[in-house]
């Protein structure tokens, strides 16, 4: 459905926001694409969409060069940006007719079009209401079915969830699901690593512009985190004592070390393949070397894990 084939875009000023950016997305499957913040995600989907033509590569979007077929590509898109990107001065009925209108929805299926998006979105008695007095939540459903309006083979949706309630996300996550049921094409942008794992059958990351992985959340955790993580919090290490001191004195992957709160201990998060029999064994290992075990537990990795193990703990502007 997605063919984004070495995708390279330059901001004016010369930021590279995306480099030799690559990657497919199948008719009738979900996508999650994660990265830091200013990773490239919503540069990416801009591309994708035609808002932004990229410095060199191309997409295209069921068989269309997005470049060369601009109209046609859009009329398959449903697209819902992280500005949500609403007239405030329209009620949400008339935001849907001028949606309904450009996208050439036939005029005999208008009215009832909308009154099932009205209701899908939990908006029809806020219908005659101007958009400004919405709450974030209304707006980001109003966005969503606004989206899909126009029967969109493939969605795509930067920041479904942002600033919603849980209300608004759950409805927003079945959309996804009945888009996917349909058998239509979902491509999102997240922060959220529940979002992703609980929607998507890929995730790509994207790290600097350029991918960094891809895969299923599960074959991304066995790859980039391991079965298990085994989290040990441990007295006695001091703030010189790193990652490769612990991982030389465990013989076994240490994924992180939590910095000291107050003086008190230290949390470590080590990579385990073999399953439970690991714990005692690198309790062994700790306490052979001074270290105190003050509680140790087990537990299956998160995509938040994964996405820290591949793109570190870092802060991104």
């Amino acid at each position: 459905m997605v063919e984004v084939s070495n995708l390279t875009h330059i901001y004016k000023g010369g930021h590279k926001a995306l480099e030799d950016l690559s990657f497919s997305v199948e008719r009738g499957e979900v996508i999650g694409l994660l990265g830091p913040n200013g990773a490239g995600k919503s540069t990416t989907v801009k591309l994708i969409t035609g808002i932004l033509k990229p410095a060199s590569g191309n997409v295209k979007v069921s068989g269309f060069e997005v470049a060369e077929n601009l109209d046609a590509v859009r009329k398959l898109i449903g697209f819902m940006p992280q500005e949500t990107a609403l007239y405030e001065d329209l009620t949400a009925q008339e935001s849907l007719e001028y949606h309904a209108d450009l996208y050439g929805v036939p005029k005999n299926e208008i009215q009832e079009r909308i009154s099932r998006m009205l209701e899908l979105a939990g908006l029809t008695h806020r219908k005659d209401d101007l958009v400004r007095t919405y709450s974030g939540g209304m707006k980001r459903r109003l966005a969503l079915v606004r989206s899909i309006l126009h029967d969109s083979e493939l969605l795509i949706l930067d920041e479904m969830s942002l600033g919603v309630d849980v209300q608004s996300r759950n409805l927003i996550w079945n959309q996804v699901r009945k888009m996917k049921a349909e058998g239509r094409t979902v491509l999102f942008c997240t922060n959220y690593m529940d979002e992703a794992e609980a929607l998507a059958d890929r995730v790509i990351v994207i790290d600097n512009g350029q991918r960094v992985a891809m895969g299923t959340p599960k074959e991304l955790k066995r790859e980039h985190v391991g079965d298990f993580l085994l989290e040990v919090l441990i007295e006695g290490m001091d703030s010189q004592q790193d990652v490769a001191w612990l991982a030389s004195k465990v013989k076994l992957e240490v994924e992180k070390i939590s910095e000291p709160l107050n003086g008190g201990p230290r949390t470590a998060w080590i990579r385990s393949q073999a399953g439970h029999s690991d714990l005692p064994l690198v309790i062994n290992r700790l306490t052979e070397v001074g270290l105190t075990v003050k509680q140790a537990s087990m537990r299956e990795p998160s995509l938040g894990d994964v996405f820290l193990a591949i793109t570190g703990s870092k802060l991104r502007d």
